[in-house]
């Protein structure tokens, strides 16, 4: 016991302080902006198949600022990135630029999409994103993801999605679009922008 708690805050330190390569503070500070590195947009790619190379964030705080005073946008960072943290902890590896990445990650989808994507996007996705975080013990909440996913909310129970937010080609070969999937029927995507 005392061995975990050692290596959480060992794991903590390691990720506020490794952080300066990829991002340059704190993910949830509006006063900052964040730094893309290489191995970020790759890391993007391999993980949702969005190319985000020539995504612009340096305004990223002042073009999103609806998005960074919503405690619940707020509230969804802090979450991924600490789910986030417990799956590496879980497999006994530290890896200190993970929580950085997962919510570096979020931003550069939603910088993707663009303000007035995301403006129409937010508010589709945070009523099940507040339902979530309001009742964490029935919801998971994932972040980006296979397939463009930017936001998905599953039930703990059965595993199965709730709601996603994806950016993507619904046909192949056409451009991409900001959409959402909801049940009785996963496969049918409602167009948002």
């Amino acid at each position: 016991m005392k061995n975990k708690l050692i290596l959480v805050v060992l794991s903590f330190i390691l990720c506020f302080s490794a952080v300066t390569p990829v991002y340059a503070e704190s993910v949830t500070s509006q006063d900052s902006e964040f730094v893309v590195s290489d191995q970020l947009i790759e890391q993007v790619y391999e993980d949702t198949g969005i190319d985000v190379s020539n995504v612009d964030v340096s305004n990223f705080n002042k073009e999103f600022d609806f998005l960074l005073n919503d405690p619940v946008f707020i509230e969804l960072e802090e979450i991924l990135a600490l789910q986030s943290q417990n799956a590496e902890l879980k497999e006994d590896s530290v890896t200190g630029q993970w929580i950085p990445v997962v919510a570096a990650a979020l931003r550069l989808l939603i910088s993707q999409v663009g303000k007035k994507g995301m403006q129409k996007g937010w508010k589709v996705a945070r009523p099940y994103v507040q339902k979530a975080l309001k009742a964490p013990q029935n919801y998971i909440i994932d972040g980006p993801g296979s397939g463009g996913r930017i936001i998905q909310v599953r039930s703990k129970k059965t595993k199965k999605p709730l709601f996603r937010l994806d950016y993507a080609p619904i046909k192949h070969g056409r451009p991409a679009v900001l959409h959402y999937h909801v049940p009785p029927n996963l496969k049918d995507h409602h167009v948002i922008f």
